[in-house]
Protein backbone atom coordinates (compact mmCIF):
# COMPACT_ATOMS: atom_id res chain seq x y z
CA UNK A 1 0.00 0.00 0.00
CA UNK A 2 3.00 2.34 0.89
CA UNK A 3 4.22 2.35 -2.43
CA UNK A 4 0.76 2.42 -5.18
CA UNK A 5 0.22 6.13 -2.25
CA UNK A 6 3.68 6.99 -2.35
CA UNK A 7 2.92 6.90 -6.26
CA UNK A 8 -0.15 8.64 -6.30
CA UNK A 9 1.30 11.44 -4.28
CA UNK A 10 4.74 12.21 -5.79
CA UNK A 11 3.41 12.51 -9.84
CA UNK A 12 0.41 14.44 -9.25
CA UNK A 13 0.37 16.79 -12.11
CA UNK A 14 1.48 20.18 -11.11
CA UNK A 15 -1.78 21.80 -13.19
CA UNK A 16 -5.41 21.66 -13.02
CA UNK A 17 -7.36 21.32 -16.01
CA UNK A 18 -10.14 24.48 -16.56
CA UNK A 19 -13.58 24.04 -16.33
CA UNK A 20 -16.02 25.91 -18.73
CA UNK A 21 -17.92 27.65 -15.69
CA UNK A 22 -20.80 29.56 -17.76
CA UNK A 23 -21.62 25.59 -18.48
CA UNK A 24 -20.78 24.64 -14.73
CA UNK A 25 -23.49 27.50 -13.83
CA UNK A 26 -26.55 26.22 -15.92
CA UNK A 27 -25.47 22.31 -14.81
CA UNK A 28 -23.68 20.00 -12.25
CA UNK A 29 -19.78 20.89 -11.60
CA UNK A 30 -18.46 18.33 -14.53
CA UNK A 31 -15.77 16.92 -12.44
CA UNK A 32 -18.16 15.78 -9.53
CA UNK A 33 -17.81 12.27 -8.51
CA UNK A 34 -13.84 11.97 -9.84
CA UNK A 35 -10.76 11.30 -8.11
CA UNK A 36 -9.17 14.78 -8.01
CA UNK A 37 -6.95 13.69 -6.39
CA UNK A 38 -4.87 13.34 -9.36
CA UNK A 39 -5.12 17.14 -10.19
CA UNK A 40 -3.41 18.28 -6.73
CA UNK A 41 0.54 19.02 -6.07
CA UNK A 42 2.42 22.46 -5.18
CA UNK A 43 5.13 23.13 -6.82
CA UNK A 44 8.51 20.75 -5.54
CA UNK A 45 10.04 24.00 -4.35
CA UNK A 46 7.01 24.43 -2.41
CA UNK A 47 8.12 22.02 0.52
CA UNK A 48 11.69 21.05 1.22
CA UNK A 49 12.54 16.81 0.28
CA UNK A 50 12.83 16.66 3.94
CA UNK A 51 8.74 18.13 4.15
CA UNK A 52 7.94 16.28 0.96
CA UNK A 53 8.65 13.27 2.31
CA UNK A 54 7.02 13.49 6.03
CA UNK A 55 3.58 14.52 3.62
CA UNK A 56 4.15 11.16 1.25
CA UNK A 57 4.61 9.19 3.94
CA UNK A 58 2.18 6.76 5.80
CA UNK A 59 2.65 8.04 9.19
CA UNK A 60 -0.13 11.50 10.29
CA UNK A 61 1.26 14.10 12.53
CA UNK A 62 -1.09 16.33 14.10
CA UNK A 63 1.21 19.53 12.87
CA UNK A 64 1.41 18.55 8.93
CA UNK A 65 -2.57 18.35 9.19
CA UNK A 66 -3.19 21.65 7.14
CA UNK A 67 -0.81 20.52 4.44
CA UNK A 68 -1.79 17.47 3.35
CA UNK A 69 -5.49 19.23 3.29
CA UNK A 70 -3.79 21.68 0.66
CA UNK A 71 -2.24 19.35 -1.49
CA UNK A 72 -4.74 15.83 -1.25
CA UNK A 73 -8.29 17.42 0.26
CA UNK A 74 -10.70 16.52 -2.51
CA UNK A 75 -12.89 19.43 -2.17
CA UNK A 76 -9.97 21.42 -2.00
CA UNK A 77 -8.47 20.67 -5.11
CA UNK A 78 -12.07 21.15 -6.61
CA UNK A 79 -11.98 24.60 -5.49
CA UNK A 80 -8.17 24.92 -6.44
CA UNK A 81 -9.48 24.21 -9.91
CA UNK A 82 -12.83 26.28 -9.80
CA UNK A 83 -10.85 29.50 -8.58
CA UNK A 84 -8.79 29.22 -12.02
CA UNK A 85 -12.14 30.78 -13.84
CA UNK A 86 -12.44 33.54 -10.62
CA UNK A 87 -8.53 34.82 -10.73
CA UNK A 88 -8.29 38.17 -11.51
CA UNK A 89 -11.82 39.04 -12.24
CA UNK A 90 -13.96 41.92 -10.73
CA UNK A 91 -17.75 41.94 -10.33
CA UNK A 92 -18.80 42.91 -13.69
CA UNK A 93 -16.97 40.06 -15.29
CA UNK A 94 -18.34 37.51 -12.74
CA UNK A 95 -22.39 39.28 -13.82
CA UNK A 96 -21.04 38.63 -17.49
CA UNK A 97 -20.80 34.92 -16.81
CA UNK A 98 -24.16 34.58 -15.58
CA UNK A 99 -25.44 36.76 -18.60
CA UNK A 100 -23.87 34.34 -20.84
CA UNK A 101 -25.56 31.44 -19.01
CA UNK A 102 -28.55 32.89 -19.18
CA UNK A 103 -28.17 33.75 -22.85
CA UNK A 104 -27.31 30.26 -23.88
CA UNK A 105 -30.72 28.67 -22.06
CA UNK A 106 -32.64 31.02 -24.16
CA UNK A 107 -31.26 30.89 -27.13
CA UNK A 108 -32.36 26.90 -27.00
CA UNK A 109 -35.90 27.83 -25.75
CA UNK A 110 -38.51 27.20 -28.58
CA UNK A 111 -42.05 27.37 -27.47
CA UNK A 112 -43.48 23.74 -27.49
CA UNK A 113 -46.50 22.48 -30.90
CA UNK A 114 -49.80 22.98 -28.82
CA UNK A 115 -50.49 20.25 -30.68
CA UNK A 116 -48.28 17.57 -29.76
CA UNK A 117 -49.47 14.95 -27.36
CA UNK A 118 -46.49 15.63 -25.20
CA UNK A 119 -47.24 19.28 -24.65
CA UNK A 120 -48.10 19.47 -21.14
CA UNK A 121 -44.42 18.05 -20.52
CA UNK A 122 -42.84 20.16 -23.06
CA UNK A 123 -44.49 23.57 -21.84
CA UNK A 124 -43.89 22.69 -18.19
CA UNK A 125 -39.95 21.90 -19.34
CA UNK A 126 -40.24 25.30 -21.61
CA UNK A 127 -41.39 27.10 -18.69
CA UNK A 128 -38.94 25.33 -16.42
CA UNK A 129 -36.30 26.32 -18.38
CA UNK A 130 -37.40 29.81 -18.84
CA UNK A 131 -37.55 30.47 -15.32
CA UNK A 132 -34.03 28.82 -14.91
CA UNK A 133 -33.18 31.57 -17.56
CA UNK A 134 -34.56 34.37 -15.68
CA UNK A 135 -33.07 33.53 -11.98
CA UNK A 136 -29.63 33.32 -13.89
CA UNK A 137 -29.92 37.27 -15.25
CA UNK A 138 -31.48 38.13 -11.89
CA UNK A 139 -28.47 36.48 -10.12
CA UNK A 140 -25.93 38.66 -12.78
CA UNK A 141 -27.58 41.82 -12.13
CA UNK A 142 -27.75 41.32 -7.88
CA UNK A 143 -23.72 39.87 -8.14
CA UNK A 144 -21.89 41.67 -5.30
CA UNK A 145 -18.99 38.82 -5.61
CA UNK A 146 -15.37 38.89 -7.40
CA UNK A 147 -12.18 36.95 -7.64
CA UNK A 148 -10.96 38.13 -4.21
CA UNK A 149 -14.51 37.06 -2.43
CA UNK A 150 -14.63 33.95 -4.39
CA UNK A 151 -11.02 33.17 -3.01
CA UNK A 152 -12.41 34.74 0.56
CA UNK A 153 -15.12 31.45 0.41
CA UNK A 154 -12.35 29.23 -0.90
CA UNK A 155 -9.84 30.24 1.97
CA UNK A 156 -12.72 29.62 4.44
CA UNK A 157 -13.70 26.00 3.07
CA UNK A 158 -10.22 24.84 3.41
CA UNK A 159 -9.65 25.84 6.95
CA UNK A 160 -12.82 24.50 7.81
CA UNK A 161 -11.68 21.19 6.43
CA UNK A 162 -8.10 21.59 8.55
CA UNK A 163 -10.14 22.64 11.63
CA UNK A 164 -12.67 19.61 11.12
CA UNK A 165 -9.25 17.05 10.34
CA UNK A 166 -7.75 18.13 13.33
CA UNK A 167 -10.92 17.45 15.50
CA UNK A 168 -11.22 13.98 14.31
CA UNK A 169 -7.56 13.23 15.01
CA UNK A 170 -8.44 14.24 18.78
CA UNK A 171 -11.48 11.97 18.45
CA UNK A 172 -9.80 9.39 17.54
CA UNK A 173 -7.43 9.77 20.62
CA UNK A 174 -10.55 10.29 22.67
CA UNK A 175 -11.91 7.13 21.24
CA UNK A 176 -8.80 5.05 21.86
CA UNK A 177 -7.92 6.12 25.09
CA UNK A 178 -11.72 5.30 26.10
CA UNK A 179 -11.24 1.78 24.94
CA UNK A 180 -9.11 1.31 28.23
CA UNK A 181 -12.02 1.83 30.40
CA UNK A 182 -14.55 -0.44 28.41
CA UNK A 183 -12.16 -3.42 28.61
CA UNK A 184 -11.31 -2.39 32.23
CA UNK A 185 -14.94 -2.43 32.90
CA UNK A 186 -15.42 -5.59 31.02
CA UNK A 187 -12.57 -7.33 33.25
CA UNK A 188 -14.63 -6.02 36.22
CA UNK A 189 -17.84 -7.60 34.76
CA UNK A 190 -15.68 -11.01 34.07
CA UNK A 191 -15.02 -11.31 37.73
CA UNK A 192 -18.46 -10.21 39.24
CA UNK A 193 -19.69 -13.24 37.25
CA UNK A 194 -17.14 -15.62 38.43
CA UNK A 195 -17.43 -14.70 41.84
CA UNK A 196 -21.43 -14.84 41.62
CA UNK A 197 -21.14 -18.45 39.72
CA UNK A 198 -19.12 -19.22 42.97
CA UNK A 199 -21.88 -18.07 45.37
CA UNK A 200 -23.95 -19.99 43.66
CA UNK A 201 -22.54 -23.24 44.19
CA UNK A 202 -22.01 -22.54 47.87
CA UNK A 203 -25.91 -21.56 48.04
CA UNK A 204 -25.43 -17.59 48.58
CA UNK A 205 -26.49 -16.57 45.13
CA UNK A 206 -29.50 -17.06 43.12
CA UNK A 207 -29.60 -18.62 38.90
CA UNK A 208 -31.17 -15.05 38.39
CA UNK A 209 -28.15 -13.41 39.65
CA UNK A 210 -25.82 -15.50 37.51
CA UNK A 211 -27.36 -14.25 34.51
CA UNK A 212 -27.95 -10.92 35.38
CA UNK A 213 -24.01 -11.15 35.77
CA UNK A 214 -23.78 -12.78 32.54
CA UNK A 215 -25.08 -10.32 30.60
CA UNK A 216 -23.09 -7.72 32.03
CA UNK A 217 -20.28 -9.72 30.45
CA UNK A 218 -21.87 -9.91 27.09
CA UNK A 219 -23.00 -6.23 27.21
CA UNK A 220 -19.44 -5.34 28.06
CA UNK A 221 -18.15 -7.42 25.04
CA UNK A 222 -21.09 -5.53 23.06
CA UNK A 223 -19.75 -2.30 24.19
CA UNK A 224 -15.76 -2.74 23.61
CA UNK A 225 -16.91 -4.34 19.94
CA UNK A 226 -18.66 -1.08 19.20
CA UNK A 227 -16.23 1.50 20.12
CA UNK A 228 -13.16 -0.92 18.52
CA UNK A 229 -15.48 0.11 15.09
CA UNK A 230 -16.13 3.44 16.12
CA UNK A 231 -12.25 3.89 16.02
CA UNK A 232 -11.74 2.18 13.18
CA UNK A 233 -14.42 4.67 11.03
CA UNK A 234 -13.28 7.92 12.65
CA UNK A 235 -9.65 7.04 11.34
CA UNK A 236 -10.79 5.62 7.79
CA UNK A 237 -12.94 8.73 7.68
CA UNK A 238 -9.43 11.04 8.65
CA UNK A 239 -7.20 9.00 6.01
CA UNK A 240 -9.68 9.49 3.24
CA UNK A 241 -10.24 13.42 3.91
CA UNK A 242 -5.93 13.74 3.93
CA UNK A 243 -5.38 11.61 0.43
CA UNK A 244 -5.33 8.27 1.31
CA UNK A 245 -7.01 5.64 -0.45
CA UNK A 246 -9.45 3.22 1.43
CA UNK A 247 -8.06 0.97 3.63
CA UNK A 248 -4.61 2.28 3.85
CA UNK A 249 -2.21 0.91 6.52
CA UNK A 250 -1.52 4.43 8.25
CA UNK A 251 -0.13 5.33 11.68
CA UNK A 252 -1.55 7.85 13.65
CA UNK A 253 1.13 9.96 15.55
CA UNK A 254 0.54 11.21 18.89
CA UNK A 255 -1.23 14.81 19.78
CA UNK A 256 1.11 17.34 20.84
CA UNK A 257 -0.04 18.71 24.47
CA UNK A 258 -2.32 21.82 25.12
CA UNK A 259 -0.16 24.69 26.06
CA UNK A 260 -0.72 25.86 28.98
CA UNK A 261 2.14 28.90 28.82
CA UNK A 262 0.07 30.41 25.72
CA UNK A 263 -3.49 29.68 27.61
CA UNK A 264 -2.14 31.71 30.52
CA UNK A 265 -0.90 34.61 28.17
CA UNK A 266 -4.15 34.71 26.24
CA UNK A 267 -5.04 38.72 26.18
CA UNK A 268 -8.81 38.23 25.11
CA UNK A 269 -9.51 41.72 24.30
CA UNK A 270 -6.56 41.64 21.32
CA UNK A 271 -7.68 38.45 20.25
CA UNK A 272 -11.37 39.26 19.76
CA UNK A 273 -9.86 42.30 17.59
CA UNK A 274 -7.92 39.94 15.19
CA UNK A 275 -10.35 37.80 15.21
CA UNK A 276 -12.90 40.01 13.88
CA UNK A 277 -9.82 41.39 11.48
CA UNK A 278 -9.30 37.62 10.37
CA UNK A 279 -12.64 36.38 9.62
CA UNK A 280 -13.58 35.07 6.51
CA UNK A 281 -17.19 36.15 6.34
CA UNK A 282 -16.71 39.27 7.80
CA UNK A 283 -13.98 40.25 5.20
CA UNK A 284 -15.95 38.09 2.33
CA UNK A 285 -19.10 41.07 3.02
CA UNK A 286 -16.27 43.62 2.83
CA UNK A 287 -15.89 42.97 -0.76
CA UNK A 288 -19.72 42.43 -1.23
CA UNK A 289 -20.31 45.99 0.01
CA UNK A 290 -17.69 47.53 -1.99
CA UNK A 291 -18.96 45.48 -5.04
CA UNK A 292 -22.95 46.09 -4.64
CA UNK A 293 -24.45 47.86 -7.15
CA UNK A 294 -27.75 49.55 -5.69
CA UNK A 295 -27.86 51.48 -2.16
CA UNK A 296 -30.80 49.54 -0.77
CA UNK A 297 -28.51 46.16 -1.69
CA UNK A 298 -25.39 47.59 0.35
CA UNK A 299 -27.65 48.90 3.01
CA UNK A 300 -28.67 45.56 3.73
CA UNK A 301 -25.17 44.13 3.38
CA UNK A 302 -24.04 46.94 5.69
CA UNK A 303 -26.19 45.40 8.25
CA UNK A 304 -25.82 41.97 7.81
CA UNK A 305 -22.08 43.08 8.79
CA UNK A 306 -23.05 44.98 11.54
CA UNK A 307 -25.14 42.26 13.14
CA UNK A 308 -22.35 39.51 12.08
CA UNK A 309 -19.60 41.28 13.52
CA UNK A 310 -21.20 41.80 16.90
CA UNK A 311 -21.92 37.70 16.63
CA UNK A 312 -18.61 37.14 15.88
CA UNK A 313 -17.10 38.97 18.76
CA UNK A 314 -19.47 37.24 20.87
CA UNK A 315 -18.78 33.60 19.49
CA UNK A 316 -15.20 34.29 20.34
CA UNK A 317 -15.58 35.18 23.58
CA UNK A 318 -17.64 31.92 24.23
CA UNK A 319 -14.70 30.22 22.81
CA UNK A 320 -12.14 31.66 25.47
CA UNK A 321 -14.70 30.67 28.30
CA UNK A 322 -15.22 27.24 27.43
CA UNK A 323 -11.12 26.88 27.23
CA UNK A 324 -11.12 27.89 30.87
CA UNK A 325 -13.95 25.80 31.42
CA UNK A 326 -11.54 22.65 29.90
CA UNK A 327 -8.55 23.79 31.64
CA UNK A 328 -10.60 23.61 35.25
CA UNK A 329 -11.83 20.27 34.62
CA UNK A 330 -8.55 18.96 32.92
CA UNK A 331 -6.75 20.28 36.30
CA UNK A 332 -9.78 17.84 38.50
CA UNK A 333 -8.85 15.19 36.20
CA UNK A 334 -5.53 15.34 37.12
CA UNK A 335 -5.88 15.70 41.09
CA UNK A 336 -8.37 13.01 40.73
CA UNK A 337 -5.90 10.43 38.99
CA UNK A 338 -3.30 11.18 41.67
CA UNK A 339 -5.55 10.61 44.38
CA UNK A 340 -6.56 6.94 42.17
CA UNK A 341 -2.98 6.74 41.72
CA UNK A 342 -2.36 6.62 45.31
CA UNK A 343 -5.12 4.33 46.13
CA UNK A 344 -3.86 2.22 43.42
CA UNK A 345 -0.40 1.67 44.68
CA UNK A 346 -2.14 0.79 48.35
CA UNK A 347 -4.37 -1.61 46.85
CA UNK A 348 -0.81 -3.19 44.70
CA UNK A 349 0.69 -3.67 48.47
CA UNK A 350 -2.13 -5.04 50.34
CA UNK A 351 -3.01 -7.46 47.29
CA UNK A 352 0.74 -8.40 47.49
CA UNK A 353 0.25 -8.82 51.46
CA UNK A 354 -3.20 -10.65 51.02
CA UNK A 355 -5.15 -8.30 52.64
CA UNK A 356 -7.78 -7.61 49.90
CA UNK A 357 -9.20 -10.23 47.58
CA UNK A 358 -9.08 -10.36 44.03
CA UNK A 359 -13.11 -8.58 43.24
CA UNK A 360 -11.83 -5.39 45.81
CA UNK A 361 -8.46 -4.99 43.99
CA UNK A 362 -10.15 -5.21 40.35
CA UNK A 363 -12.70 -2.97 41.72
CA UNK A 364 -9.74 -0.12 42.68
CA UNK A 365 -7.90 -1.46 39.52
CA UNK A 366 -11.21 0.07 37.37
CA UNK A 367 -11.40 3.04 39.43
CA UNK A 368 -7.39 3.90 38.65
CA UNK A 369 -8.39 3.41 35.23
CA UNK A 370 -11.66 5.32 34.97
CA UNK A 371 -9.75 8.67 36.64
CA UNK A 372 -6.56 7.54 34.02
CA UNK A 373 -8.74 7.52 30.87
CA UNK A 374 -11.03 10.51 31.86
CA UNK A 375 -7.40 12.50 32.53
CA UNK A 376 -6.20 11.55 29.24
CA UNK A 377 -10.24 12.93 27.50
CA UNK A 378 -10.14 15.83 29.40
CA UNK A 379 -6.80 16.43 28.23
CA UNK A 380 -8.06 16.26 24.26
CA UNK A 381 -10.54 18.25 25.66
CA UNK A 382 -8.16 21.17 26.91
CA UNK A 383 -6.81 20.73 23.48
CA UNK A 384 -10.23 20.29 21.41
CA UNK A 385 -10.91 23.94 23.14
CA UNK A 386 -7.83 25.20 21.96
CA UNK A 387 -8.36 24.50 18.82
CA UNK A 388 -11.27 26.42 18.62
CA UNK A 389 -10.39 29.21 19.79
CA UNK A 390 -7.37 29.85 17.72
CA UNK A 391 -9.78 28.41 14.64
CA UNK A 392 -12.03 31.47 15.78
CA UNK A 393 -9.43 33.97 16.21
CA UNK A 394 -7.79 33.30 12.83
CA UNK A 395 -10.48 33.55 10.79
CA UNK A 396 -13.40 31.14 11.45
CA UNK A 397 -15.30 32.50 14.67
CA UNK A 398 -18.79 31.90 13.86
CA UNK A 399 -21.11 34.92 12.59
CA UNK A 400 -24.75 32.83 12.81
Amino acid sequence: MLKSINARRAFAPKNAVRVLRAGCLAGAFCLAGADLTAFAGSPEFAYTAEEWAMLRDNKLEYGEIAKLVHEYNNTVIKNQIDYEEYRGEDRDDISEDYYDAADEIYGRLEYPDSTSTNFASELSSFLTSQIQADNLREQGDDNVDDGDSKKLGYDKTEAELVKQAQQLMINYWSQTYSLDSIKANGEQARASYDSMVVKQSAGMSTQAQVLSAREAVDSAEASFLSAQSNVTKTKENLCLMLGWTYGAEVEICELPEPDMDWIASIDLAADVAKGLENNYSLRILERQINNARNTSNKASLEQSYKSQKETAATNIGSAYEQLQIAKSNYDQAVQSLALQADKMASAERKMAAGTINKNEYIQQKYAYTTAEVSEKTSRLSLLTAQNNYEWAVNGLASVS
